[in-house]
């Protein structure tokens, strides 16, 4: 939930703070006073590139700076950077001309990544743009897996088509390539080579730990010497030790208990100490540093001259012989690839068609649940279908996904990119936003005028619709509309304010009579008793209708 957000010296505002209520908030004012700027800045503060030109004119540096509560999945990623908490962090950022930008969580400094990360699944900010995401096809694949929510079921599929897709791509390298003889000739000659190195994905750091023990070695021998006979020698800890079991011989639970455990200690010190008797005897035997010294180099020149590591060259060995098998015997080695890949073109497809009877099962139950809030938003007559094509196997499975929709009775649903009027797809958006955060981590919705082309008795079933999605999620909304306003929890009321200087952007919490005020000018720019009693019932109906109290 964000609690308070204050902008200083940002774009055409001077200095806000606001305090969020918990549940539905709404802005007004008079177009142009500031109302989208408030929600650009709160976007910037939580994703946004520093860039100076959000700067107010005249300054120096921005400052924007949210309070946030913070949820379990928060918790995790802000206990891994070890930043601490009471429960509340505050998000500050600092924009300055000079390029000296700052991103700080409860005074640590972070990176734009990691705010990203935070906030990605929790912030859904909506603005007349994201009627377009909705129209494009090629999203509503997306959304449908949204609303099925089986990670599992997908990674599955993600891990067994990108193993296909390998192999598919190896058979198709493997049928278009011939090698002639020259070529062959250089495979064999780096094939050969790659096999007298006799690689071993261990071998390069044992050899590099015992080149750093051959160059302290006198430091070895003191120190493991010393521990030797510390243990070892006359009254060292083993004999001590020893003396210690023999002597805790009485008739008692507790001293047997102690006894049992300090032989246990006793045979382990016993075991370790071997391992170092191990590693000093090594000091005894002549190690060849040449030798050593000689298969790093080795090791230095194949990863240099095949730009890779060493589990790569191995790679790179396999790889090559490989390719002299293929010229040797193509269509064998062809056959063998096939073989691999009919095998994981299945399971791909196995997996795929599970996917698919998932999604065809959860469609039927996204389409009911689009419906019935359709039929709040006085779209009763829409017919929202969810249509699955099947295709090829490709990244995503084997459906290829359209929205459909209808507006009227007896009309033949047509893909939803088709559909001309703005307001019934603001409704329409209102209603997928309603299912798909209700299933989310979002904790705050932010409605950039998603009332455009509404009006009447449907502004008021927007606003109502608005409303329940605060008894889950907390709202920022920007509204033109009294019927939209008059639902909410917190009314704000931004406008501007002249000096003799300049003009400021200044934002002010209503209070009930205010709020009545405000719902009657935006309904007619009047504020005669009638506009006012008007006004009063409007608000009154939409707040009875609500089933959490105020704040």
């Amino acid at each position: 939930m964000l609690k308070s957000l204050y902008i200083k010296n940002y774009a055409i505002i001077d200095e806000l703070n606001i305090e969020f209520h918990p549940f539905f908030n709404v802005f007004t004012g008079e177009t142009g006073a500031g109302k989208s700027i408030i929600v650009g800045a709160l976007s910037f503060l939580i994703r946004g590139k520093a860039d100076p030109g959000i700067i107010k004119n005249g300054q120096e540096k921005a400052i924007i700076e949210g309070v946030f509560s913070v949820d379990k999945s928060m918790d995790t990623l802000l206990k891994e950077a070890d930043i601490e908490h009471d429960g509340e962090i505050i998000v500050r950022r600092v924009i300055s001309r000079d390029n000296h930008n700052s991103i700080r969580i409860n005074e640590m400094s972070v990176t734009l990544n990691f705010l990203s990360q935070l906030f990605a699944d929790h912030i859904d900010i909506h603005s007349q743009k994201d009627n377009q995401y909705l129209l494009n096809k090629r999203n509503h694949l997306y959304l449908l897996d949204q609303y099925v929510s089986d990670d599992a079921l997908f990674d599955a599929y993600h891990d067994t088509y990108a193993s296909y897709h390998k192999l598919e791509r190896e058979f198709k390298e493997l049928n278009e390539n011939t090698y002639n003889e020259s070529e062959l000739e250089y495979y064999r000659f780096d094939l050969q080579e790659l096999k007298e190195a006799e690689l071993d994905v261990n071998e390069e750091a044992e050899l590099l730990q015992k080149e750093a023990r051959y160059k302290s070695q006198e430091k070895y021998i003191i120190i493991l010497s010393n521990v030797l006979d510390l243990y070892d020698g006359d009254s060292g800890i083993k004999e001590k030790l020893s003396t210690v079991i023999k002597e805790l011989h009485i008739n008692d639970e507790l001293i047997d208990q102690v006894r049992e455990n300090v032989d246990n200690i006793y045979y382990q010190l016993n075991d370790e100490i071997d391992k170092l008797k191990e590693l000093y005897a090594t000091f005894d035997e002549e190690l060849n540093i040449d030798q050593i010294e000689q298969r790093l180099y080795n090791y230095s020149r194949l990863k240099r001259k095949h730009d890779t590591d060493v589990p790569g060259l191995l790679e790179k060995q396999k790889q090559l012989q490989e390719k002299i098998d293929f010229f040797l015997d193509k269509d064998h080695v062809l056959n063998e690839k096939k073989k691999e890949l009919d095998d994981a073109y299945q399971k791909a497809l196995s997996i795929a068609q599970m996917i698919h009877e998932k999604r065809s099962v959860k469609a039927k139950e996204l389409e009911e649940q689009i419906r019935n809030q359709c039929d709040d938003l006085l779209l009763s007559n829409v017919n929202f279908q969810i249509r699955i094509d099947e295709t090829e196997l490709g990244t995503h499975g084997i459906d290829d996904v359209e929205f459909y929709i209808a507006l009227n009775k007896n009309e033949e649903p047509k893909p939803l990119r088709n559909i001309a009027s703005g307001g019934e797809i603001s409704r329409l958006m209102l209603a997928l936003k309603s299912v798909f955060t209700s299933i989310s981590e979002v904790f705050l919705v932010i409605f950039d005028e998603i009332d455009t082309g509404i009006s009447g008795k449907t502004a008021l079933a927007v606003g109502q619709k608005i409303a329940r999605i605060a008894e889950n999620k907390q709202v920022i909304c920007i509204t033109h509309l009294p019927s939209v306003a008059a639902c909410a929890d917190a009314h704000y009321y931004i406008y501007k304010e002249d000096d003799l200087l300049e003009t400021k952007t200044k934002v002010r919490r209503l209070n009930r009579e205010e709020i009545i005020k405000e719902i009657a000018y935006i309904s007619s720019l009047d504020d005669s008793p009638s506009a006012l009693e008007a006004a009063e019932q409007l608000y009154l109906t939409a707040q009875g209708a609500k089933k959490h109290e105020n704040g």
